[in-house]
């Protein structure tokens, strides 16, 4: 079992390494390009600015090996950041736009006209309308101010409500496993998705 974490230079990388340790697997870190040829899949870890991170990626042309991982439909794993930096692009202003991976099509966007306190950081119920059971009604970790801006009616998402706005919580398509919340924080819960993403 080879998965490699992505170091961008964010601040869970650690977290991630424990967590996988607890369901008996050895992570290895991903510097370089070469680093990615020796992995079955990958996670992009949260945490941090999407500008640093995707500058570090272009730097070790990581960004375009990344692409090609996913266009063989090799596993990749995304939490917090690492499923924003998988858009199109990450809106720090409407003016101000870092371009991204493109793995998914869509902005990520400041979270605005709620009146809750910016970042959210709760333990939240996810919700769906198309009864993803593995994910539905149960709690995670979440620690985040920017939001995935995707369209709510795909069948693949789950999402939570904050101040009666929809926020999209996860998204699961193919060979794609990505997360706004942190599974690595969030107990049983989360385990058993990193199992599901070893079990690949």
């Amino acid at each position: 079992m080879k998965i490699g974490i992505i170091n961008y230079g964010c601040g869970n990388t650690s977290n991630i390494i424990k967590a996988f340790n607890r369901i008996g697997v050895n992570c290895g870190l991903v510097e370089k390009k070469k680093d990615l040829m020796s992995f079955e899949k990958i996670i992009l870890p949260g945490m941090g600015s999407a500008l640093h991170a995707m500058k570090i990626l272009k730097q070790n042309k990581l960004d375009l090996y990344i692409k090609k991982f996913n266009e063989n439909l090799n596993p990749i794993l995304g939490i917090c950041l690492g499923f924003q930096i998988a858009l199109n692009n990450y809106e720090i202003t409407k003016s101000n736009k870092i371009k991204c991976l493109s793995l998914i099509k869509g902005n990520v966007k400041k979270i605005e006209n709620i009146n809750v306190p910016l970042p959210i950081i709760n333990w939240i119920k996810l919700e769906s309308k198309n009864n993803k059971e593995n994910l539905k009604n149960k709690k995670f970790y979440f620690a985040h101010g920017y939001y995935c801006d995707l369209s709510l009616k795909q069948k693949n998402i789950t999402f939570i409500k904050v101040d009666n706005k929809k926020i999209i919580s996860s998204y699961e398509n193919k060979n794609l496993y990505f997360y706004q919340f942190h599974p690595e924080l969030s107990g049983e819960n989360g385990l058993d998705l990193l199992k599901k993403f070893k079990e690949l």
